[in-house]
């Protein structure tokens, strides 16, 4: 080939020309196949390297997009990260008890009780010894009037301090309001304080007094029942208690068979508030009755005398003087008896009131004026 520019002659497979460094431009020194054949080979290699360029710079695109989406990926997993990281810390957060009562008391601000309620009994769960919560939740309970809820915590706050003069005052009054009169007179037995007693004023009822102590009677007797307010009083006879099954108490009970009965009563008040059950046992023992005692003793006598037949109580005297069996049908004694003149026999039996005699006295009086 020859450089169209300088005249020189170019070596074959040279593009440059090497005298005046001018490109080659192809001129064939022989045919016009060989310009055209050069043409071609050029051509393709442009296109080759113009094809390498391309790909070059697409694997760069593509390397650099892989790059940005790796640090997309990383910077996505980073901020998932720290919102897990911050959740778990709020979570944690709620789950604490200052959290949950702080909460509370700021819906009580707002007026909102019952999510108040609610976050105080998480604080609860997460300390179930908690006073405070326990006396936050109180306040809310008895202010909505919710007894039911007020008396559980109130009769907690009892068993753990039996001197809390303060929680005993506020269940007596709900115990009252909701007319549950035994449970106060169980609170009463629980605290059983002396500084508590003033506290039950309104709620005590002194037990009814009978008139006839427990013991054995060789007699019938009679009881009556009282009671210090004039309450209605109820008693039963065959052990059960009277605040459930007794029978209104009307008047004396009159006990009269052989046996022992055991005499139960309680009284109760206008709000049907029941003292303690009273008890007594009365047994009914016939037995005849002693020989009778008479004075003055059997003797002679020059001046008047009075005789006296000592009478027990629930007996009575029968006597005769002429020396015949006394029995009901003799002469009743009254009263000291004039001693008759002569020589006379006085005979005396005693009959208890279930019908049975003593033995006969007899005793000899000889009055010679």
């Amino acid at each position: 080939m020859i450089c169209k520019k300088c005249g020189a002659k170019i070596q074959e497979g040279c593009v440059y020309c090497s005298v005046c460094g001018t490109e080659v431009q192809l001129v064939p020194d022989y045919n016009l196949l060989d310009e055209d054949i050069l043409s071609g080979i050029l051509q393709k290699e442009a296109i080759a390297e113009s094809q390498k360029s391309f790909f070059v710079k697409k694997e760069k695109r593509k390397l650099s997009k892989i790059i940005w989406g790796f640090i997309c990926v990383v910077l996505i997993l980073a901020l998932l990260t720290l919102f897990f990281v911050f959740q778990e810390i709020k979570i944690r957060h709620r789950n604490t008890y200052e959290y949950q009562y702080q909460t509370a008391e700021e819906f009580l601000e707002k007026g909102d009780s019952e999510n108040a309620v609610s976050h105080l009994k998480n604080a609860l769960e997460l300390r179930p010894d908690d006073r405070q919560a326990k006396e936050k939740l109180l306040e809310i309970y008895l202010s909505k009037k919710e007894d039911a809820s007020a008396i559980a915590i109130l009769e907690e706050f009892v068993e753990e301090n039996k001197r809390d003069k303060e929680s005993v005052q506020k269940l007596i009054a709900l115990y009252g309001k909701n007319q549950e009169y035994k449970k106060i007179n169980s609170l009463c037995d629980q605290v059983k304080n002396s500084d508590m007693l003033d506290l039950f004023a309104d709620y005590m009822v002194d037990q009814p007094k009978f008139s006839k102590i427990s013991g054995t009677y060789p007699h019938p007797i009679k009881i009556s029942i009282s009671s210090a307010k004039n309450y209605d009083i109820f008693y039963t006879t065959d052990g059960k208690d009277p605040a459930s099954y007794g029978r209104l108490y009307e008047g004396e009970l009159s006990l009269d068979e052989e046996g022992t009965t055991s005499v139960c009563a309680v009284a109760k008040n206008e709000k049907g508030i029941c003292s303690e059950p009273v008890k007594a046992e009365y047994t009914i023992r016939y037995e005849p009755p002693a020989m009778p005692s008479v004075t003055p003793a059997g003797g002679t006598y020059n001046e008047p005398q009075m005789i006296t037949i000592h009478v027990p109580q629930e007996c009575t005297a029968y006597y005769t003087w002429d020396g015949t069996t006394p029995s009901e049908g003799s002469f009743r004694y009254a009263g000291p008896l004039e001693m008759p003149q002569g020589n006379q026999v006085l005979s005396v039996i005693l009959v208890n009131s279930a019908g049975l005699k003593s033995s006969i006295y007899r005793v000899n009086y000889i009055y010679m004026p």
